[in-house]
């Protein structure tokens, strides 16, 4: 399959910006902590630690500051923050599992936000978009207004509080399902239970933003020319929907689904913490409590760089589904 010249230029100037914006990222997360006034490693130290009067503290300043370069000019820092990074070193925990490479302890948190966060998003995108072609087909009538009525109320619903209480009746007091593990090498019959209940929270959190958008979507095309025509020829309505409508109307679905993977790592941070899933989420809660700042920065790195990929294969994928974007 040949690509179009447009095509590859269009791609190109995709790929320059997904490494601009990915420079941007570890650029701000080395400017975050290098732009605080005093002694940077006041940062690092854990609490108490900074002083010199605390045993080890003096030695453990000195340790940071030769591993870092703290004591160089700022762009020595920044070429030796570089190099670390492309080498794999996020830095070493200081205070949640002292001495241990975040990097080690990001990895296998990293999976289980995966396996979450990936299961629940194709759940919500193939639940919002079936309901979405069902009310926007049938707008104005009762299944589109009962649709659109429990999409908002869902949508409107706080994640923290769905949690609780899906925990709360599920979990605690009718003891169906378990919480507070996820232990992706069991049975798959134990894996889907320990994933009902905070996948669900993710699931009505999602489902009701992709309705919506599917379902204007799909009004908007059925006014559309094409549409008339498509009518006119007799037709049926299923050819109709298959051929014509739905292909146009999922287009701007793409796009949403790849804005709103940042809304839902956040999310991810509530739900696994209501549920103790070990994900990427409950260990950045974690290492704020514990103010274990090369583990949190770690975290947002890899964060902001997922959603960033994200969209990126986003934009790819709208290449291929509609050419027309690449003559913009």
């Amino acid at each position: 399959m040949t690509v179009p010249t447009t095509a590859r230029r269009y791609l190109l100037r995709k790929a320059l910006s997904v490494v601009l914006t990915i420079f941007l990222i570890v650029s701000l997360n080395f400017i975050l902590f290098h732009v605080l006034p005093g002694d940077p490693t006041r940062v690092l130290l854990p609490k108490g630690g900074g002083s010199t009067n605390v045993t080890g503290g003096q030695q453990l300043r000195e340790a940071l500051l030769s591993e870092w370069g703290l004591d160089r000019p700022i762009h020595e820092q920044f070429v030796i923050y570089l190099q670390h990074m492309f080498q794999g070193d996020l830095g070493t925990s200081i205070t949640y599992r002292i001495g241990q490479p975040v990097t080690s302890i990001i990895a296998p948190r990293l999976l289980n936000t995966i396996v979450l966060v990936g299961i629940a998003t194709i759940l919500s995108i193939v639940i919002g978009t079936k309901l979405g072609q069902i009310a926007g087909w049938r707008r104005g009538q009762p299944s589109d207004l009962a649709i659109t009525m429990v999409s908002l109320v869902a949508y409107s619903i706080p994640t923290f509080w769905l949690g609780l209480i899906l925990m709360f009746v599920f979990s605690l007091a009718l003891s169906i399902f378990p919480s507070g593990q996820l232990d992706l090498s069991a049975d798959p019959i134990t894996i889907a239970q320990q994933l009902a209940l905070p996948v669900t929270t993710f699931v009505v959190e999602s489902f009701a933003l992709y309705t919506m958008i599917m379902r204007n979507s799909l009004t908007d095309v059925l006014t559309e020319d094409y549409m008339v025509t498509a009518r006119a020829k007799g037709l049926s309505t299923k050819r109709q929907l298959r051929d014509h409508a739905y292909p146009n109307a999922r287009l701007p679905m793409i796009t949403v689904i790849a804005f709103n993977i940042g809304w839902i790592l956040s999310g991810a941070i509530a739900v696994e913490v209501i549920f103790r899933i070990q994900g990427l989420g409950l260990l950045t809660y974690d290492a704020v409590r514990a103010r274990d700042f090369p583990l949190l920065s770690a975290a947002f790195l890899v964060a902001t760089i997922g959603v960033v990929v994200a969209n990126a294969i986003a934009d790819v994928l709208y290449v291929y589904l509609d050419p027309r974007v690449t003559e913009a």
